[in-house]
């Protein structure tokens, strides 16, 4: 069985406007965790949770999700998976 998703190459990275934030976010937001595991405090656990939840969040903002060339947001299309394409083993039989 297959990958059920597949990388959309077709999307820039230099029209990504909240990449910067979500990266800071989430750096802080790790490194609060493991710090909070660490002194065993669950109020730095909880800020924690806070920062990647509001990094996590920044993607349902307008263009979070980045912007594909020559597409609108709304017309985004995901590729068939595997099942559908014919497989060729080697052995010269091909199946469906």
């Amino acid at each position: 069985m297959g990958p059920l998703f597949f990388a959309d190459r077709s999307r820039k990275a230099d029209d990504y406007p909240y990449l910067a934030w979500k990266v800071r976010l989430f750096t802080v937001g790790a490194v609060l965790a493991v710090f909070g595991m660490v002194q065993d405090d669950n109020r730095i656990i909880a800020a924690a949770t806070f920062f990647l939840l509001i990094g996590f969040l920044l993607r349902f903002l307008p263009g979070g999700k980045g912007v594909v060339e020559g597409e609108d947001e709304e017309d985004v299309e995901f590729a068939e998976p595997f099942e559908d394409s014919e497989v060729d083993d080697g052995d010269g039989a091909h199946r469906r």
